[in-house]
Protein backbone atom coordinates (compact mmCIF):
# COMPACT_ATOMS: atom_id res chain seq x y z
CA UNK A 1 0.00 0.00 0.00
CA UNK A 2 2.40 2.59 1.09
CA UNK A 3 4.55 1.99 -2.60
CA UNK A 4 1.27 2.43 -3.80
CA UNK A 5 1.10 5.58 -2.02
CA UNK A 6 4.46 6.68 -3.13
CA UNK A 7 3.45 6.35 -6.85
CA UNK A 8 0.30 8.14 -7.13
CA UNK A 9 1.90 10.96 -5.30
CA UNK A 10 4.74 10.95 -8.05
CA UNK A 11 1.91 10.60 -10.77
CA UNK A 12 0.05 13.57 -9.29
CA UNK A 13 3.35 15.80 -8.86
CA UNK A 14 3.91 14.89 -12.57
CA UNK A 15 0.33 15.93 -13.88
CA UNK A 16 0.97 19.04 -11.59
CA UNK A 17 4.14 20.20 -13.24
CA UNK A 18 3.04 19.53 -16.43
CA UNK A 19 -0.41 21.71 -16.16
CA UNK A 20 1.62 24.22 -14.45
CA UNK A 21 4.43 24.53 -17.56
CA UNK A 22 1.56 24.19 -20.30
CA UNK A 23 -0.18 27.71 -18.11
CA UNK A 24 3.00 29.05 -17.93
CA UNK A 25 3.88 28.56 -21.74
CA UNK A 26 0.81 29.78 -22.85
CA UNK A 27 0.45 33.13 -20.82
CA UNK A 28 3.82 34.19 -21.02
CA UNK A 29 4.72 33.31 -24.68
CA UNK A 30 7.78 30.93 -23.34
CA UNK A 31 8.89 34.06 -21.53
CA UNK A 32 8.62 32.64 -17.83
CA UNK A 33 11.76 30.56 -18.16
CA UNK A 34 11.19 26.87 -16.82
CA UNK A 35 15.20 26.38 -16.66
CA UNK A 36 15.64 27.25 -12.82
CA UNK A 37 18.23 26.55 -10.52
CA UNK A 38 17.06 22.20 -9.67
CA UNK A 39 18.73 22.58 -6.73
CA UNK A 40 17.38 25.20 -5.13
CA UNK A 41 13.92 23.88 -6.32
CA UNK A 42 14.47 20.79 -5.13
CA UNK A 43 15.30 22.14 -1.67
CA UNK A 44 11.84 24.28 -1.40
CA UNK A 45 9.68 21.33 -2.91
CA UNK A 46 11.42 19.41 -0.06
CA UNK A 47 11.03 21.85 2.89
CA UNK A 48 7.36 22.39 1.38
CA UNK A 49 6.03 18.44 1.26
CA UNK A 50 7.00 18.06 4.99
CA UNK A 51 4.59 20.75 5.57
CA UNK A 52 1.84 20.42 3.13
CA UNK A 53 -0.05 17.39 2.04
CA UNK A 54 -0.45 16.65 -2.06
CA UNK A 55 -4.13 17.78 -1.41
CA UNK A 56 -2.68 21.78 -0.59
CA UNK A 57 0.11 21.36 -3.90
CA UNK A 58 -2.66 22.84 -6.41
CA UNK A 59 -3.82 25.44 -3.89
CA UNK A 60 0.02 26.97 -3.24
CA UNK A 61 0.55 27.34 -6.62
CA UNK A 62 -2.76 28.73 -7.93
CA UNK A 63 -2.41 31.41 -4.98
CA UNK A 64 0.14 32.75 -6.70
CA UNK A 65 -0.27 32.01 -10.18
CA UNK A 66 -4.05 33.17 -10.47
CA UNK A 67 -5.24 34.33 -13.99
CA UNK A 68 -4.74 38.40 -12.68
CA UNK A 69 -1.19 37.58 -11.51
CA UNK A 70 -0.66 35.77 -14.48
CA UNK A 71 -1.92 38.68 -16.82
CA UNK A 72 -0.11 41.54 -14.98
CA UNK A 73 3.07 39.06 -14.77
CA UNK A 74 2.64 38.80 -19.09
CA UNK A 75 2.33 43.19 -19.50
CA UNK A 76 4.85 43.43 -17.02
CA UNK A 77 7.14 40.88 -19.42
CA UNK A 78 5.96 42.17 -22.75
CA UNK A 79 5.76 46.03 -21.88
CA UNK A 80 7.45 46.37 -18.63
CA UNK A 81 10.90 46.33 -16.78
CA UNK A 82 11.14 42.56 -16.63
CA UNK A 83 12.86 40.54 -19.89
CA UNK A 84 12.55 36.99 -18.24
CA UNK A 85 12.09 35.49 -14.94
CA UNK A 86 14.46 32.70 -14.25
CA UNK A 87 13.34 31.06 -10.76
CA UNK A 88 12.18 30.85 -7.62
CA UNK A 89 14.81 32.29 -4.76
CA UNK A 90 12.26 31.40 -1.89
CA UNK A 91 8.66 30.42 -0.49
CA UNK A 92 6.89 31.50 2.31
CA UNK A 93 3.23 31.99 3.69
CA UNK A 94 2.80 35.58 2.84
CA UNK A 95 4.69 35.22 -0.97
CA UNK A 96 6.96 33.86 -3.12
CA UNK A 97 9.95 35.75 -4.18
CA UNK A 98 11.77 34.85 -7.89
CA UNK A 99 15.15 35.51 -9.46
CA UNK A 100 14.33 37.68 -13.08
CA UNK A 101 16.47 40.02 -15.15
CA UNK A 102 15.31 43.46 -16.28
CA UNK A 103 15.76 45.06 -19.65
CA UNK A 104 19.39 45.95 -19.03
CA UNK A 105 20.11 42.09 -18.32
CA UNK A 106 20.61 43.13 -14.16
CA UNK A 107 19.29 40.35 -11.69
CA UNK A 108 16.40 41.55 -9.82
CA UNK A 109 13.75 40.14 -7.18
CA UNK A 110 10.47 39.82 -7.89
CA UNK A 111 7.85 39.37 -4.86
CA UNK A 112 4.67 37.86 -5.70
CA UNK A 113 1.82 37.80 -3.03
CA UNK A 114 -0.84 35.35 -2.50
CA UNK A 115 -4.13 35.90 -2.95
CA UNK A 116 -5.01 34.34 0.20
CA UNK A 117 -7.94 34.85 2.64
CA UNK A 118 -6.28 33.98 5.73
CA UNK A 119 -3.09 35.78 4.96
CA UNK A 120 -5.55 39.06 4.27
CA UNK A 121 -6.78 38.76 7.55
CA UNK A 122 -3.21 38.73 9.21
CA UNK A 123 -2.42 41.69 7.24
CA UNK A 124 -4.94 43.61 8.81
CA UNK A 125 -3.42 43.97 11.78
CA UNK A 126 -0.57 45.62 10.85
CA UNK A 127 -2.78 48.05 8.44
CA UNK A 128 -5.52 49.00 10.82
CA UNK A 129 -3.82 51.91 13.30
CA UNK A 130 -1.51 52.89 10.67
CA UNK A 131 -1.69 56.56 10.09
CA UNK A 132 -1.03 56.21 6.73
CA UNK A 133 -4.25 53.90 5.70
CA UNK A 134 -7.08 55.63 6.20
CA UNK A 135 -9.39 53.01 4.44
CA UNK A 136 -8.70 49.50 4.52
CA UNK A 137 -10.55 47.17 2.11
CA UNK A 138 -12.44 44.21 2.69
CA UNK A 139 -11.89 43.06 -0.37
CA UNK A 140 -9.04 40.11 -0.21
CA UNK A 141 -7.05 41.00 -3.41
CA UNK A 142 -7.25 44.60 -2.74
CA UNK A 143 -6.27 44.01 1.00
CA UNK A 144 -3.47 41.83 -0.92
CA UNK A 145 -2.66 44.63 -3.42
CA UNK A 146 -2.12 47.10 -0.09
CA UNK A 147 0.23 45.15 1.51
CA UNK A 148 2.30 44.84 -1.46
CA UNK A 149 2.09 48.93 -1.65
CA UNK A 150 3.12 48.80 1.90
CA UNK A 151 6.02 47.12 1.69
CA UNK A 152 6.87 49.27 -1.58
CA UNK A 153 6.44 52.34 0.49
CA UNK A 154 8.48 51.36 3.88
CA UNK A 155 11.29 50.02 1.58
CA UNK A 156 11.53 53.32 0.03
CA UNK A 157 11.36 54.95 3.66
CA UNK A 158 14.16 52.86 4.37
CA UNK A 159 16.04 52.96 1.72
CA UNK A 160 16.02 56.73 1.46
CA UNK A 161 17.32 57.15 4.99
CA UNK A 162 19.95 55.04 3.63
CA UNK A 163 19.59 51.41 5.64
CA UNK A 164 20.30 48.21 4.27
CA UNK A 165 17.35 46.95 2.33
CA UNK A 166 16.77 45.96 -0.74
CA UNK A 167 15.97 49.02 -3.44
CA UNK A 168 12.03 49.27 -4.52
CA UNK A 169 11.93 49.48 -8.82
CA UNK A 170 8.39 48.76 -8.98
CA UNK A 171 4.74 48.07 -7.89
CA UNK A 172 1.91 46.81 -9.41
CA UNK A 173 -0.99 45.26 -7.32
CA UNK A 174 0.67 41.97 -6.01
CA UNK A 175 3.84 42.18 -7.79
CA UNK A 176 6.70 44.22 -6.31
CA UNK A 177 10.01 44.20 -8.19
CA UNK A 178 13.11 45.18 -5.96
CA UNK A 179 17.08 44.72 -5.55
CA UNK A 180 18.35 41.45 -5.48
CA UNK A 181 20.60 40.61 -3.13
CA UNK A 182 23.09 37.83 -4.14
CA UNK A 183 25.94 36.76 -6.60
CA UNK A 184 24.88 36.40 -10.17
CA UNK A 185 22.03 33.56 -9.62
CA UNK A 186 23.24 32.11 -6.06
CA UNK A 187 21.10 34.78 -3.99
CA UNK A 188 22.25 35.20 -0.42
CA UNK A 189 21.71 33.38 2.41
CA UNK A 190 19.81 34.40 5.65
CA UNK A 191 21.34 35.00 8.83
CA UNK A 192 20.52 31.90 10.66
CA UNK A 193 22.09 29.77 7.91
CA UNK A 194 25.20 31.28 8.78
CA UNK A 195 26.69 29.18 11.86
CA UNK A 196 29.79 31.55 12.47
CA UNK A 197 29.11 35.13 11.41
CA UNK A 198 32.20 37.36 11.06
CA UNK A 199 33.17 40.50 12.89
CA UNK A 200 29.97 39.23 14.96
CA UNK A 201 30.58 42.46 17.53
CA UNK A 202 30.06 44.79 14.52
CA UNK A 203 27.45 43.10 13.02
CA UNK A 204 25.45 43.40 16.37
CA UNK A 205 26.27 46.61 16.17
CA UNK A 206 24.58 47.58 12.22
CA UNK A 207 21.30 45.91 13.03
CA UNK A 208 20.78 47.64 16.62
CA UNK A 209 21.40 50.74 14.37
CA UNK A 210 19.12 49.85 12.06
CA UNK A 211 16.08 49.24 14.73
CA UNK A 212 17.45 52.89 15.76
CA UNK A 213 17.46 54.65 12.73
CA UNK A 214 14.21 52.74 11.07
CA UNK A 215 11.94 54.63 14.12
CA UNK A 216 14.15 57.55 14.54
CA UNK A 217 14.43 58.57 11.03
CA UNK A 218 12.59 56.67 8.46
CA UNK A 219 9.68 56.69 11.49
CA UNK A 220 8.96 52.98 11.17
CA UNK A 221 9.17 49.69 13.18
CA UNK A 222 10.01 46.45 11.26
CA UNK A 223 7.70 44.33 13.58
CA UNK A 224 9.09 40.96 12.73
CA UNK A 225 12.80 41.58 13.26
CA UNK A 226 15.20 38.22 13.32
CA UNK A 227 17.25 36.47 11.84
CA UNK A 228 14.89 34.61 9.50
CA UNK A 229 14.34 38.20 7.71
CA UNK A 230 18.17 39.51 7.18
CA UNK A 231 20.39 38.11 4.22
CA UNK A 232 24.54 37.94 4.80
CA UNK A 233 25.59 39.48 1.93
CA UNK A 234 29.63 40.69 1.84
CA UNK A 235 29.49 40.05 5.79
CA UNK A 236 27.14 43.15 6.07
CA UNK A 237 23.58 42.27 7.58
CA UNK A 238 20.53 43.09 4.39
CA UNK A 239 17.35 43.67 6.32
CA UNK A 240 14.22 42.13 3.93
CA UNK A 241 10.68 41.24 4.33
CA UNK A 242 9.42 44.99 5.56
CA UNK A 243 5.89 44.41 4.74
CA UNK A 244 4.34 44.06 7.64
CA UNK A 245 6.66 47.56 9.04
CA UNK A 246 4.25 49.81 10.75
CA UNK A 247 4.50 53.97 11.52
CA UNK A 248 5.88 54.88 15.26
CA UNK A 249 2.23 56.22 15.28
CA UNK A 250 0.03 52.87 14.52
CA UNK A 251 -1.03 51.41 18.53
CA UNK A 252 1.39 48.91 18.77
CA UNK A 253 4.17 50.41 17.27
CA UNK A 254 5.94 50.08 20.97
CA UNK A 255 5.12 46.49 21.45
CA UNK A 256 6.38 45.66 18.08
CA UNK A 257 9.87 47.34 18.99
CA UNK A 258 10.18 45.84 21.96
CA UNK A 259 9.66 42.18 20.29
CA UNK A 260 12.46 43.04 17.51
CA UNK A 261 14.67 44.04 20.24
CA UNK A 262 14.45 41.12 22.38
CA UNK A 263 14.58 39.15 19.14
CA UNK A 264 18.07 40.57 17.62
CA UNK A 265 19.51 40.65 21.23
CA UNK A 266 18.52 37.03 21.88
CA UNK A 267 19.80 35.63 19.09
CA UNK A 268 23.22 36.96 19.54
CA UNK A 269 22.95 35.96 23.35
CA UNK A 270 22.87 32.24 21.78
CA UNK A 271 26.17 33.01 19.77
CA UNK A 272 27.66 34.35 23.16
CA UNK A 273 28.02 37.92 22.48
CA UNK A 274 27.63 40.51 25.16
CA UNK A 275 24.42 42.33 24.37
CA UNK A 276 23.28 46.11 26.17
CA UNK A 277 20.59 46.32 28.22
CA UNK A 278 17.28 45.80 26.34
CA UNK A 279 15.63 48.54 28.52
CA UNK A 280 18.25 50.94 27.80
CA UNK A 281 18.52 50.51 24.52
CA UNK A 282 14.63 50.77 24.02
CA UNK A 283 14.52 53.88 25.80
CA UNK A 284 17.63 55.28 23.41
CA UNK A 285 15.90 54.28 20.45
CA UNK A 286 12.52 56.30 21.27
CA UNK A 287 14.63 59.13 22.39
CA UNK A 288 13.59 61.31 19.20
CA UNK A 289 15.95 64.75 20.90
CA UNK A 290 18.62 62.43 19.94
Amino acid sequence: MEQDKDETDEEFDEILDKEFNEILDKEFNNKFETNIDELQKRKIDNKRRKKIDQSKKRAVIESVFDERTIFQLNRILTHGPLERIEGIISAGKEANVYLAYDRSGEEVAVKIYKIDSNTSKWMRNYIIGDPRFKKIPSNISKTIFLWASKEFKNLKRAFKVGLSVPKPIYIKNNILIMEYIGFESIPAPILKDIKSPKNINDLLDELLDFIKTLFQKAKLVHGDLSEFNILYHNQKPVVIDISQAVSIQHPKAEAYLVRDIKNMLNYFKKLGVKTPDPKKFYYEVINLDN
